[in-house]
């Protein structure tokens, strides 16, 4: 499970806005004590998703790599019209899937931005377009 890809499910307030964090570690040790995790602060806002570290600058990131990448991003209540996705660095296209996403009896307004390749370890920037 550690090198599994992620999927973010990112539910936006009525301004179209969101925030959270992502912890990763090796989930057997405690070298995490030592600084050997990730942590990241992400935040979607005027249309853009970011990721950046968020570990103390004396730990984390010091002793721990992961090559895991984020696979999928369902941004739950976007408003409708998003085409495209501009991941940064490396000004490369992800495809979006507008469409409704099913909780039993409900239904609500999704976007799902398939394969950014976007990698958990490093800092990005998401543009829905």
């Amino acid at each position: 499970m550690m090198h599994d890809p992620f999927t973010l499910v990112i539910a936006l307030n009525s301004s179209q806005e969101a925030e959270g964090e992502l912890y990763l570690d090796d989930g057997k040790s405690f070298d995490f004590k030592q600084g050997a995790y990730i942590h990241r602060c992400l935040v979607f806002s005027s249309g853009h998703l970011t990721s950046s570290n968020a570990a103390s600058s004396s730990l984390g990131n010091s002793r721990f790599s992961s090559d895991c990448i984020i696979e999928r991003i369902i941004l739950l209540g976007h408003a409708p019209g998003a085409k495209t996705a501009l991941i940064e660095p490396g000004n490369q296209k992800a495809e979006i899937r507008p469409g409704p996403l099913r909780f039993g009896e409900h239904v609500g307004a999704a976007v799902t931005i398939r394969k950014p390749g976007a990698r958990v370890a490093e800092d990005w920037k998401i543009k829905v377009l």
